[in-house]
């Protein structure tokens, strides 16, 4: 068993969540006893910052988080993010003509939030009555007007474009229109969502910079995680797990396969290599 592990990178949704959207208490004492044994473990979520859960943040000796998918990580004692690689304000233009009227939530992560322009929430609000999208213990969606005409007409670099479809046909095309473009990195963490986000921010690139910040060597990491958005870090870490509910290619790309979400899976894993 790997004793060397000085590094873990959790998944929230789908992972250190059970089906219910709660995190047990079994994994948050197993968690706090990785911390107390001076491993630095973190969340690799694709929420932005003011997403983060309140009841992993109130676990002791958490300390950093890679938020929107890698293109921002921090460390929550300071405002600033200490790293960022985010989507090209150049590029937000023409994103946001292409997607504007498309009939899909659409949120824009930046300045660790989530934005939506206020003329999407009536869309929003019959798709999610179609494609209902659980948020327990995060924080709502911020409404402003005028958004999407900002980002034309004065653009400014954003973390991440989330898009939520009813219509998978039409979020078939959207994939394939952006993987084929290959300007954007485009991954997914569910059946009827999207997200964009800059070609350099992933998750894997968030856990190798923060391995190298805290002297970590990559064979001294490891990551657990369920879906697509979590290949990239599974293929960067020195240990790579699986949830035993994850996507077949998610365990085709891991070193062992834990046991399921509702089955404490995350604990199962800290337990086995690295306490």
């Amino acid at each position: 068993m790997n004793k060397k592990v000085k590094l873990i990178a959790l998944d929230m949704d789908g992972t250190t969540f059970n089906s219910k959207r709660e995190i047990t208490e079994h994994t948050k004492q197993t968690i706090a006893q990785a911390i107390r044994q001076g491993i630095t473990v973190f969340p690799a979520t694709g929420r932005p910052r003011s997403f983060l859960p309140q009841e992993l943040m109130d676990i002791p000796g958490i300390r950093y988080a890679s938020t929107s998918n890698g293109a921002s990580i921090v460390d929550l004692t300071q405002e600033e993010p200490l790293f960022e690689e985010l989507i090209d304000a150049k590029l937000m233009p023409a994103i946001i003509q292409k997607i504007r009227d498309l009939p899909v939530i659409i949120e824009l992560f930046y300045h660790g939030a989530c934005y939506c322009d206020r003329s999407t929430l009536p869309t929003a609000e019959k798709l999610l009555e179609q494609t209902p999208v659980l948020r327990k213990g995060q924080a709502p969606e911020i409404y402003e007007d005028g958004i999407f005409d900002r980002l034309i007409f004065d653009p400014f670099p954003v973390e991440k474009v989330h898009l939520i479809f009813s219509d998978l046909d039409l979020r078939k095309e959207i994939m394939e229109f952006y993987q084929n473009e290959g300007i954007l990195d485009v991954t997914s963490a569910f059946l009827g969502n999207l997200e964009l986000t800059s070609k350099t921010a992933q998750k894997g690139g968030a856990l190798r910079k923060l391995a190298a910040h805290l002297g970590a060597a990559p064979e001294e990491t490891m990551a657990i995680g369920d879906s697509f958005n979590d290949l990239d870090m599974l293929r960067a870490a020195g240990t790579a797990v699986a949830m035993g509910n994850a996507e077949p290619i998610v365990k085709e790309t891991a070193d062992f396969i834990t046991k399921s979400n509702d089955e404490d899976g995350v604990a199962y894993a800290i337990e086995k290599f690295a306490l």
